[in-house]
This record gives structure tokens, sequence and C-alpha cells, in this order.
């Protein structure tokens, strides 16, 4: 608990992550007028993507009124706000093209850039709690090594172990203006046929939240959407995918651009 909240000024009075999570969630509806199912998007989005995913803990999608419903678990968080813990496993192959066999049958993905950010841990400490600051730097900062602009991403994998955490990280990355991220959810902008497909096989919260290998399952997942081999989940000609993974309360951030290459189309890097 200490290594993701302040051990001096917020873990040491018994804040844990939820509660801190809860409390910038009723800020942010406070603020921007979100009304209480406001971040219902989230999950719904999350879960029905998790449906189509055979390595999701939760294959079933959920209608807004079970959300309403659902138990309380730091207000104004819900049960369905909250990732699950999860265990399982996830592996990435980093080769270089010339070792792999000429019968390789799927789509290169190839790292175009990645970037890596940090924030102070205590929120107190940052001019907007409701800003993440380090998610902002990490995404831009991959976005021009890779030499790209935000319309080129086709698909983006946020750090959604909160819901109020994925509105943050939309805003953060420049696909929704400051306190709009929920908007985007609750419009359906975030769904496979969006504007801006995210957690596309359940994220965190309907595959399972496994902690510290976090950022590994959104690289698979992400290229398996590059590869064309997301089953039923499938984005349609996706190119390019970002992912981004947080730490704490985004006292850090790592963005990875991924992008697609043909089956025998060399890695300029």
């Amino acid at each position: 608990m200490a290594t993701a909240t302040d051990s001096d000024f917020e873990a040491i009075q018994g804040v844990t992550p939820t509660a801190q999570a809860a409390m910038l969630a009723r800020r942010y509806m406070h603020e921007f007028k979100v009304p209480a199912d406001g971040l219902a998007g989230f999950p719904l989005t999350a879960h029905a993507n998790g449906a189509g995913n055979k390595n999701a803990m939760f294959r079933k999608a959920i209608t807004l009124e079970a959300y309403q419903k659902a138990e309380p678990v730091s207000d104004p968080l819900n049960m369905f706000d909250v990732a699950p813990n999860a265990d399982g496993a996830a592996a990435v192959l980093l080769t270089r093209r010339e070792l792999l066999p000429k019968d390789f049958a799927h789509p290169l993905v190839r790292i175009a850039a990645s970037a890596s950010a940090s924030d102070t841990l205590g929120l107190h400490n940052r001019p907007n709690p409701l800003w993440l600051a380090a998610a902002q730097v990490s995404a831009e900062q991959a976005l021009r090594k890779a030499g790209m602009h935000r319309e080129q991403v086709d698909l983006f994998e946020y750090h959604d172990v909160y819901s109020i955490y994925a509105a943050l990280c939309l805003e953060a990355a420049g696909f929704a203006p400051t306190g709009q991220g929920w908007k985007l959810a609750a419009d359906g902008r975030i769904g496979l046929t969006g504007q801006i497909p995210c957690a596309t096989l359940g994220g965190s919260k309907a595959r399972g939240n496994p902690g510290g290998a976090t950022g590994v399952y959104q690289a698979v997942e992400a290229a398996l959407q590059l590869q064309g081999r997301a089953g039923p989940n499938q984005i349609g000609g996706a190119k390019v995918a970002m992912i981004q993974c947080l730490g704490g309360p985004a006292a850090s951030a790592v963005t990875h651009i991924l992008e697609r290459l043909g089956i025998s189309e060399p890695d300029s890097s």
C-alpha cells in the first residue's frame, strides 16, 4: 500500500489505493458535473469486450441497470468500477526479423516508440490532482518518437484498474478534453467500432488485474489486434496501437506505440 500511496501523508492515515481512487472520482464528478452513473461506460465496455475473450475472468456483458444496483466499494465507486485481482501469465517475445522462421505466418509487430515519465507520488503535491501529467508526457513523447499523430492510433489500451483512471488516461493522452473522458465511454465511442477502441479484450476490469504484469498483458493483447488474431473482438484494419500502464496514481507512466508490419516487411528501426 505504501508504494502506491504517499507513506508519510496518505498511507499512514489509512488511505488505500481504492480509497484514493474514490476520492479522485468524487472530485472529478463534482468538478465536471458527472452524473452518479457517469463512469458506467468503462466497465460496460470492458465486460462487453471480455465476453469475446476466452482468457478473461468475466465473459459476460453487464447492463447499466446492473451497474446502478451494484454494491458500493468506496463511494462513489462500486464493485464494477474496481478491477478484480487475477493471476495468469503473459509473455512477449522480442526478436529480429532475420531470426524468425521463413514460414512465420503472422504480421510482425514493431515497437515504434516507448516513453516513460514520472510525477509526485502524493496527490497533494500536484497542481491539479485530476490531471495525470506523467501519462500526458509519456504519451506525447511516444507519439513524437514514433513520428505519428494521435489520429493514427487505432486502439488504446489504457490503465483501467479503476474506472476513474480510464477517464483520466483518455484525457491525458489527448483523446478527450479535460473533464470529458467519461463521455467517450458513455457515448459508446470507446467500443470496438467506436472512435478510439479501448480495453479491447476486456482490460483489467473483465480480463482481470494482474498487478505488475498489466503492461505485458496490454502488449500481448495489442499485438493480437495488430496481427488480426483478436477473434470476435478484432478491430478492423488495426495498424497502430497505444498501450499505457501507470504506477500508483500515475506517479509513473509508460507508453508504447506498437505498429503492424507486413508478414515479410523489414523493420527499418
